[in-house]
C-alpha cells in the first residue's frame, strides 16, 4: 500500500505542477529557465482578469444519471466572483490557495443520484427482474455494476471557500464555469450498501479542489479531496480518504484518440480506528464525442475492493465478496 500511495502523490504532484511555457500548445519549452521564469510569471499576472461588477447570489443547477443538483451561492463579501481566462488553471489555484484561509463565498447544494436510487429500487422492489441482471453463476450482478460507487442515495452540502469563473472571449459565460477551493461539509441520513439502504446520520469533513471549464468545443473538469466520515450507525467504520478525478472532453479531436477524450478517478478509505486500509475505488473513462450533435458517448469501468472490517455487527457478512465491477455507460453534453 506504501508504494501505492508514493506512485499516486507523484502522479498527483506531475499533474498539478505548473506547466513550461509553451507545454500547452504541445510546443518545445525555451531552455533558458530564466526565459521560462519571466514568461510563467507574465502568464500568471494575466489570469486573472477582475470584474467591475459587485458579487451576486447565484442560482445554478445540474442534471446527470449519476449526480444530479441544485445550488445556491452566497458572497460574504462584495468582492466580484474573478473571471479567469487562458489555459493555465494551475497558475489559477495557486491564487485560489491564497485566499482558502479566508473565505469569501457559501455555496449550499442539495444532491440526488438517481442511478444508485434506480438500483436501490430495483432491488428492493423488483427482485425477480434485479436477479435476472446476474451473469452465470458468477457474483456480477450488471445492474449492481451500473449503479455502484455511490454511499449515500442523496446528501445536502455547505461548501466555504474561494471561487473563481472560467470565461472564454467570445463565448457565453456558463453558471457552471467554475473553480473551487474549500472547506466541504456534507450529510445523509442514509447509507447504500449493496443497492441496499441503511438508515445512518452521516457526515463528511473535507479540503476540496475542484474545476469545470465547460466551452464549445471542450470540457475539463477535475478534483482533489481529502477528508474524514463519520457515520452515527456503528455498524459501519468511520473512515478518512484521499480522492482525485481528472476528466476531458474535445469534439476537436479524434474520434479513437487514446488520451484525449479519457478520465481517470480512484479513491481510498482508510479506518480512523487503525489505518486500515478499507475501501479502495479505481474507474477509468473513454468519451466518444460526436460534433455534428455536440454529445459524447462515455463508458466508465473499474471496480471497487472493500475489506470485511468496513462493516462489523449486523452488516458484516460471512460470504463477504471483496470485489465488485463499476461500469457506468453515459452521455456527456
Amino acid at each position: 500500500m506504501n508504494a501505492t500511495i508514493f506512485v499516486f502523490m507523484v502522479y498527483v504532484i506531475f499533474l498539478c505542477s505548473p506547466l513550461p511555457a509553451g507545454a500547452e500548445d504541445g510546443s518545445v519549452p525555451d531552455k533558458n529557465v530564466a526565459t521560462n521564469k519571466t514568461v510563467r510569471s507574465a502568464a500568471d499576472a494575466e489570469c486573472v482578469l477582475p470584474t467591475t461588477t459587485a458579487a451576486k447570489n447565484e442560482f445554478g443547477w445540474e442534471f446527470d444519471p449519476y449526480y444530479s443538483n441544485l445550488s445556491f451561492t452566497i458572497p460574504l463579501t462584495d468582492a466580484p466572483i474573478p473571471e479567469v481566462t487562458g489555459k493555465n488553471e494551475f497558475a489559477i489555484y495557486r491564487q485560489l490557495f491564497k485566499n482558502v484561509l479566508v473565505p469569501r463565498f457559501i455555496l449550499l447544494e442539495a444532491a440526488v443520484f438517481p442511478m444508485p436510487l434506480l438500483g436501490v429500487g430495483a432491488k428492493k422492489y423488483t427482485p425477480e427482474i434485479y436477479r435476472a441482471f446476474n451473469v452465470g453463476t458468477s457474483d456480477l450482478n450488471l445492474l449492481e455494476a451500473i449503479t455502484a460507487g455511490f454511499q449515500e442515495p442523496y446528501a445536502f452540502s455547505l461548501f466555504i471557500g474561494d471561487m473563481v469563473s472560467f470565461v472564454k472571449p467570445g463565448e457565453e459565460k456558463v453558471c457552471s464555469n467554475k473553480g473551487y477551493m474549500g472547506y466541504l461539509f456534507s450529510y445523509s441520513n442514509q447509507h447504500i450498501k449493496r443497492n441496499v439502504l441503511i438508515p445512518d446520520h452521516n457526515l463528511e469533513s473535507e479540503w476540496k479542489l475542484k474545476g469545470d471549464r465547460v466551452f464549445a468545443n471542450e470540457k475539463l473538469s477535475w478534483s482533489f479531496r481529502v477528508g474524514a466520515k463519520t457515520h452515527e450507525n456503528p455498524d459501519i467504520s468511520n473512515t478518512v480518504y484521499l480522492g482525485f478525478r481528472r476528466s476531458d472532453l474535445d469534439f476537436n479531436s479524434a474520434f479513437l484518440s487514446f488520451l484525449d477524450n479519457s478520465s481517470i478517478d480512484f479513491r481510498w478509505d482508510f479506518s480512523i480506528k487503525d489505518g486500515r486500509p478499507l475501501r479502495q475505488e479505481y474507474t477509468i473513462g473513454k468519451k466518444f464525442p460526436i460534433s455534428k450533435w455536440r454529445v459524447a458517448m462515455r463508458l466508465d469501468v473499474g471496480f471497487i475492493w472493500e475489506d470485511p472490517a468496513t462493516y462489523s455487527g449486523r452488516l458484516h457478512d460471512t460470504d463477504h465478496q471483496a470485489i465488485m465491477a463499476v461500469i457506468r455507460p453515459n452521455i456527456e453534453f
